[in-house]
């Protein structure tokens, strides 16, 4: 019996490496084609996160480009207003300086008139005072040439009265008979 000890763990031993190789082969081959599968997926995913990548910058680019190009037209309609804006501020400036210029010519037309009416107005009022002073003078001459013709008529009648030629006879004293 000894030496069934040793035979069976021996043959045991055998079937177990006979097995164990051909474990160890199969899972050989499964790992094997594990990181071949694993080197494919990541190479696969390599490439499409590449290809996202590209994708991606891609993307960004066009967004990019796209922003750049709507910020261009955006300016450039700004730039547009605000040249437009500027010509017509400059435009009704001149249009504004224009009127300005016309209503100081105006003005100055009309202050001419002005100082020319006045002038006329206060030479017609001297006149009028003039004419108003003769006027009183001549009144103020007819009356004392009114009174002067009074007091002569009184002196006259004064003179006429004290001389004798302008009394009245006494009436002739009445005879009684």
């Amino acid at each position: 019996m000894n030496k069934f000890y040793l035979i069976v763990p021996i043959v045991l031993l055998g079937v177990f490496c006979v097995y164990y190789r051909q474990f160890s082969a199969q899972q050989d081959i499964i790992v094997q084609q594990q990181i071949k599968a694993a080197a494919d997926k990541a190479a696969a995913d390599a490439q499409s996160k590449k290809d996202a990548m590209e994708k991606a910058q891609a993307d960004q680019q066009a967004r990019e480009q796209a922003q750049h190009a709507e910020e261009a037209q955006q300016e450039a309609d700004h730039l547009a207003k605000f040249e437009a804006s500027k010509q017509k501020l400059a435009d009704e400036t001149a249009k504004f300086q224009q009127e300005a210029d016309s209503y100081s010519k105006q003005a100055a037309d009309l202050q001419t008139q002005l100082d020319s009416l006045q002038a006329d107005h206060e030479k017609l009022s001297r006149e009028v005072f003039e004419l108003q002073k003769q006027v009183e003078l001549a009144k103020i001459d007819r009356r004392s040439a009114d009174l002067e013709v009074q007091r002569t008529y009184d002196i006259v009648a004064q003179k006429v009265s004290a001389s004798g030629l302008t009394s009245v006879p006494p009436p002739p004293a009445a005879t009684v008979h």
